[in-house]
């Protein structure tokens, strides 16, 4: 893709790609999505600032997963224990 200077790289692989792409041009804009969280993965350097040519999504999956687990449990319980009308 460099050799034929596209004008920008998007990433759809994951981490991964992400990374091959960071790795392999530092001027060509990038624009990844991942499913987990960027700046500990390496992609980028800060989430308010994602560095020099990289920027993308990042939809926080596995961090999130805890989380949407406790909410249901809270709603089942909340269904459970309140009468109907």
């Amino acid at each position: 893709m460099l050799r034929r200077s596209v004008a920008v790289i998007v990433t759809m692989g994951g981490e991964p790609s992400a990374l091959a792409a960071k790795a392999a041009t530092a001027t060509t804009p990038i624009v990844f999505v991942v499913g987990g969280d960027p700046l500990r993965s390496g992609i980028v350097t800060g989430l308010h600032r994602p560095g020099a040519n990289i920027t993308g999504v990042s939809l926080f999956i596995s961090e999130l997963e805890p989380k949407r687990l406790e909410l249901l449990r809270e709603l089942v319980r909340r269904l459970l224990v309140l009468p109907y009308s």
